[in-house]
This record gives structure tokens, C-alpha cells and sequence, in this order.
């Protein structure tokens, strides 16, 4: 029982894929890397729309690190002109919410920019796979 639970998790976690030419089945497994920013609200599918809309902003970081680590994540962020607040929130497993006030409302190109200086490399929107911040 356990094999046959086993590999039908195995099975669903992953993406399933076929190859026309060899006509067999194989599964892809990706992983979320460590200190993804990940963004999980109904109106992020639209990154430049959702980017550019609030001056505040509730994500989480997955893996990200040690507690000095997080709190070195936080710091920097601050220290990003036009931050009006960054606090850290609730470690849920592997990932620790963060709050975010800007003072004026920013666009995509900014919060990829501070993102990236604050040593977070990768963004997650919803369900969708991490993807590296240079290309959302």
C-alpha cells in the first residue's frame, strides 16, 4: 500500500510529460529555491499591474536562512529609498511572511531591483513555478 501511495504522490506532484518521438512518459520535479520571494493574491497574475498598484505589500520568503539572515533580508529592504516600513511576520514551516509599506506607489523594475538587493533571486506568483526575478 505504501508503494502504490508512494508513487501515485510521486506522480501528481510533478509535471507530467510525454515525448511524441519516444512515446514514453516522464515526470519533471522542480524545486523552489531558497529565498524565493512568494506572492500568493489574485491579482498578481498581472506582475506589472500588481506591482504598480498598492504601497502595500504581505509575501513570503521561502527558505529564507537563518534568523540573522531573514533579518538581514528585512534590513535591506528598508533601506531601499522609498520604504516606509518592513517588518517581518509569522515562520510558518519554511517560510517567514513579510510586510512591506512603501510611501509612494513603485512599478515592477523597482521591486525586482530591491528584491535582488535584498539577496532574493527568485519569484513565485500563485501557482506558478519560481522564476528568476530577471525575467518576470
Amino acid at each position: 500500500m505504501k508503494v502504490l501511495v508512494t508513487s501515485a504522490l510521486l506522480l501528481l506532484s510533478g509535471s507530467f510529460a510525454v515525448n511524441a518521438s519516444s512515446k514514453s512518459a516522464y515526470v519533471l520535479f522542480t524545486e523552489t529555491p531558497a529565498k524565493t520571494v512568494c506572492i500568493k493574491a489574485n491579482n498578481a497574475s498581472d506582475a506589472n499591474a500588481f506591482f504598480s498598484s498598492n504601497t502595500s505589500y504581505f509575501f513570503e520568503v521561502y527558505k529564507p536562512g537563518t534568523k540573522a539572515d531573514l533579518l538581514d533580508i528585512v534590513n535591506k529592504l528598508k533601506a531601499q529609498e522609498g520604504v516606509e516600513a518592513c517588518s517581518p511576520g509569522t515562520i510558518t514551516g519554511d517560510y517567514c511572511a513579510i510586510t512591506l509599506t512603501l510611501k509612494t506607489k513603485k512599478d515592477k523594475a523597482w521591486f525586482v531591483n530591491a528584491f535582488s538587493s535584498a539577496g532574493l533571486n527568485h519569484v513565485k506568483i500563485n501557482k506558478g513555478e519560481a522564476v528568476e526575478l530577471s525575467k518576470l
